[in-house]
């Protein structure tokens, strides 16, 4: 990138707030999931420049700049995903969003707050406690991940069974649009609608500000855990607990995999069979109608019980579902969203690639409504041995391919995961979409080469069959390496 343009930015932001150092490049060019050295010829992944913005404002006159001179702009928040959202494709300018952390107004009337987008969820979480207030749900990763990037590329996590997607607590957003314009968007947006920007992974602006709905800080939560042996029977479980009087904040499964992993980190024994973690929220009195109500249940079964301190200890490992990581060198994932009614199947055959590939692959789901959950199956590799981390990487996608037999979806798409673009938006959306794209960004600097589809930094599409086969082949070499 010529001096002159990094000149032109750090006029914008300051120049402490503007970084062309290799070191800082290096880090910002991928998110929680390295990119195997041997792609970097196909991806730009080293960014141009980074730079801080500190406000809607400079984040402005950083877009009109970006689409005059058609150099690419990526937002990034925390970079706790692993599906490539954050990781440039071809350089241009990683927008860095740490500075925008701020609470900016709290509704106690009305009960909602206006936050900055890159605030961290713990954060947030930590101030509205010291009002007596909290949100309504967060990700595994709220210690790292933010408000903002959370909207952009999930949604899903603690708290969506009772609650719902996080798109049913957004109240208004204010975002930048390509063209620089600054535009606050509330549910009633025709033009544009803010729905374009919940999920959407930076396609078509960038968000700063968002009024999200809150609560009253729950007066008591009870956690309860049980042992389960296998998975027969495990829908029919949970469909009792998401159908009781009281509905649950949060149902997870922990399988024997991660247990397992855990023992491993550990040093000490676990259980040989899969933990359902059961949280319930309220007023002293609701809970403990709840809580009643689950022992009766269960005390039907022939489950081994987890104490009450373990099961506190559980609850707060809900942050840390990446900590096996540290078995690694290298922890990689793949997510899909599947019918309850499917646990039993699904569970069990992503346990069995493990068995395929030699890789020891565990499992954490989050039921998200009373009809579906969210699987996230964890395994270790190692990025510096790329002739077995890259055939690893196939995984993700054999992954996927269960969840879609048994009438699921991918959880996001990103880089990676662009060829299902259709499964998980719908056809009809995705078109909307993709002339929403050409409408608000012309040039095609936000994001480029993902989302839609993925493109190598020469332009060329990865489309489904040639994605599939490089896939098969990886998976056999993965399988018989």
């Amino acid at each position: 990138m010529k001096a002159s343009i990094v000149q032109e930015l750090a006029a914008i932001v300051g120049e402490d707030d503007v970084s062309i150092s290799p070191f800082e490049k290096t880090l910002y060019s991928h998110d929680a999931a390295p990119v195997p050295g041997v792609l970097t010829a196909l991806f730009q992944t080293l960014p141009d420049v980074i730079v801080r913005p500190a406000g809607a404002g400079e984040i402005a006159h950083i877009m009109r700049f970006a689409s005059a001179h058609r150099v690419p702009v990526i937002p990034r928040a925390g970079a706790t995903w692993s599906l490539g959202g954050t990781t440039p494709v071809k350089g241009g300018i990683v927008l860095d969003l740490v500075k925008l952390n701020q609470i900016r107004e709290i509704s106690l009337d009305e009960i909602w707050v206006e936050v900055d987008a890159g605030i961290v969820w713990q954060d947030l979480m930590d101030q509205l406690l010291l009002q007596g207030l909290s949100v309504l749900s967060y990700p595994t990763s709220a210690l790292s991940s933010t408000v903002g990037g959370w909207i952009s590329t999930g949604g899903l996590g603690i708290g969506s069974l009772k609650y719902g997607h996080i798109r049913e607590q957004v109240e208004a957003l204010e975002v930048v649009l390509p063209t620089g314009d600054i535009c606050m968007v509330s549910r009633g947006s025709v033009d544009p609608k803010m729905e374009w920007f919940i999920g959407t992974e930076g396609q078509f602006g960038v968000i700063s500000k968002v009024r999200l709905k809150i609560r009253h800080a729950p007066q008591r939560t009870a956690v309860h855990g049980v042992y389960v042996p296998g998975f027969r029977g495990l829908s029919e479980l949970i469909g009792v607990l998401v159908n009781a009087r009281m509905l649950p904040y949060c149902v997870k499964i922990v399988d024997s995999g991660i247990l397992a992993l855990r023992s491993a980190l550990r040093h000490s024994p676990l259980p040989n069979a899969n933990l359902l973690l059961t949280a319930f929220e309220g007023s002293p009195e609701e809970v403990q109608d709840a809580v009643n109500d689950w022992d009766a249940f269960i005390g039907q079964m022939e489950f081994e019980r987890m104490d009450e301190r373990s099961a506190e200890a559980e609850w707060k490992e809900r942050y840390y579902p990446m900590r096996i990581g540290r078995l690694g060198p290298t922890l990689l994932g793949g997510e899909t969203i599947i019918p309850i009614g499917q646990l039993e199947s699904v569970l069990p055959a992503i346990q069995s690639l493990g068995h395929h590939y030699h890789l020891r692959i565990g499992t954490e789901t989050h039921v998200i409504s009373k009809d579906w959950a969210v699987v996230l199956a964890l395994y270790l590799s190692d990025e510096r041995r790329p002739l077995t981390y890259l055939p690893a990487l196939a995984v993700i996608r054999d992954i996927v391919q269960i969840g879609l037999a048994h009438g699921g979806k991918p959880y996001g798409l990103g880089l990676w995961q662009s060829v299902y673009a259709a499964r998980i938006l719908g056809k009809e959306y995705l078109q909307e979409l993709k002339a929403v794209k050409k409408q608000v960004d012309p040039q095609g600097i936000m994001n480029p080469g993902k989302f839609f589809r993925a493109e190598t930094r020469f332009g060329i599409p990865i489309a489904g069959v040639p994605y599939h086969l490089l896939m098969s082949i990886l998976s056999l070499l993965c399988r018989f390496g």
